[in-house]
């Protein structure tokens, strides 16, 4: 399994960030590798597709684009060990306690408080996908840091909606 970290840019064109909500316990059973997430339907299960927003979003959270600080670090997991073998950038697991404790620190940042940690030109410095040093400029700043909050609202919002049905989460990239 390639890992986060070391990925090269050319491997990310186009890459977007999917949530699948499960049941707990199939969320614990994938994690213990009883079942392989590659036989499931995942089509079928509640999804969110967070665009190509995945390492920008766990940057703006963490300032870094692998692991990070709980709880923050969960929001988008993008770990770089503990991955399950899924495509080619692997899959991360959040079990029903690690949503709850993910949405209650997303819920305590609003507009303002993301604008704070919002640094476009270190984003832009540290390559941070989707942002290509040579195809941006400082006009792009708002713009993202708006595609960003679109997608951070979303994640909140369907963070939410797993809590209150007491399921997990799997996150992965294609």
């Amino acid at each position: 399994m390639v890992t986060i970290k070391n990925r090269k840019k050319s491997d990310n064109m186009g890459m977007r960030g999917y949530y699948v909500a499960m049941d707990d316990n199939l969320v614990q059973q994938i994690e213990a590798g009883d079942i392989a997430l590659k036989n499931l339907k995942i089509g079928d299960y509640p999804g969110l597709n967070i665009d190509r927003t995945w390492e920008a979003i766990h940057y703006l959270l963490c300032g870094d684009i692998s692991d990070g600080e709980l709880p923050l670090g969960n929001v988008v997991p993008l770990k770089s060990d503990k991955g399950i073998d899924f495509g080619s950038f692997g899959a991360f697991t959040l079990r029903a306690e690690q949503v709850t404790g993910a949405l209650q620190a997303m819920s305590e940042l609003d507009e303002a408080q993301l604008r704070l940690r919002y640094d476009f030109s270190a984003l832009v410095r540290e390559e941070v996908y989707p942002l290509e040093p040579d195809t941006v400029s400082d006009e792009d700043t708002d713009a993202f840091f708006s595609y960003m909050l679109q997608y951070f609202n979303e994640i909140r919002r369907f963070h939410s909606q797993t809590v209150a049905e007491s399921k997990g989460l799997i996150f992965y990239i294609v």
